[in-house]
């Protein structure tokens, strides 16, 4: 599935979403500048086509841009240092192996268990970034994908919270902890 019948498929299905109005261009640019840094062009066609933040089925959250809306924050507002231990300039170690400078994660998608999915925004690859899940209780990176229309692609083919379809029970468990 391309980025675009990705956001149709959501689109046919909006009532089964939490959605809010589509972010506009000032939007999103108001994010990038307080970021200072471009963001993919998959999300910003999924903030500005379909919702500026949302609860993709009722179980994945999605961060929005510019202001946010009354129930999700924008990204520029959320830190991963405010949701673990991790110093700035820190090396999060990868599972499959590398590591990432902690300022190179952008929160995109918040979980309950206090996990993020993150841009990895140290390179921008055909305007995108690779995605990761970040475990705040023991900092590492699980769950690499290539970009947000992969993740959301996951998301949209098993409409289960992503990290839980790329992994079997003992990593969820065993690993990340999560029940």
């Amino acid at each position: 599935m391309n980025r675009q019948s990705l956001i149709k498929s959501l689109v046919k299905e909006k009532e089964i979403h939490e959605t809010y109005e589509v972010a506009s261009k000032e939007d999103i640019e108001k994010t990038e500048n307080d970021l200072n840094c471009k963001l993919p062009k998959s999300y910003c066609d999924f903030v500005s086509q379909f919702s500026n933040g949302a609860f993709i089925y009722m179980i994945q959250e999605v961060s929005a841009v510019g202001d946010g809306n009354k129930q999700i924050l924008p990204m520029q507002r959320l830190s991963l240092q405010r949701m673990t231990s991790v110093e700035t300039h820190e090396m999060i170690n990868i599972r499959e192996g590398g590591s990432v400078n902690v300022d190179h994660l952008i929160p995109f998608s918040l979980d309950h268990n206090g996990n993020a999915w993150c841009f990895i925004v140290n390179q921008m690859i055909d305007e995108e970034y690779i995605v990761a899940y970040f475990d705040s209780h023991n900092p590492k990176l699980y769950g690499i994908m290539d970009n947000f229309n992969e993740w959301l692609k996951v998301l949209i083919n098993n409409r289960e919270e992503v990290i839980r379809t790329i992994y079997d029970d003992n990593v969820i468990s065993m690993e990340l902890g999560l029940g």
